[in-house]
């Protein structure tokens, strides 16, 4: 589990075994459910708070997240 403090700023990474179409970053809330947070069929996606890039032909995304609230976490 991921467990950021206030106003911290995280990223994580993910590598693939082959290329995927597309990629869904989603976080689960604490009754279980996961919530879509970015969906990224290639390129770079952002808004305020989460920058998504995925890489297809590298088999790689990453998703930067800044200045996360308590409610994030």
């Amino acid at each position: 589990a991921l467990s950021l403090q206030e106003g911290a700023n995280s990223m994580l990474w993910s590598n693939f075994p082959t290329s995927p179409q597309s990629v869904n970053w989603y976080l689960k809330n604490p009754g279980g459910h996961l919530i879509n947070l970015v969906y990224i069929p290639s390129g770079t996606k952002q808004d305020r708070r989460l920058k998504g890039t995925t890489v297809l032909i590298e088999c790689h995304s990453l998703l930067h997240m800044s200045s996360l609230p308590t409610t994030d976490s």
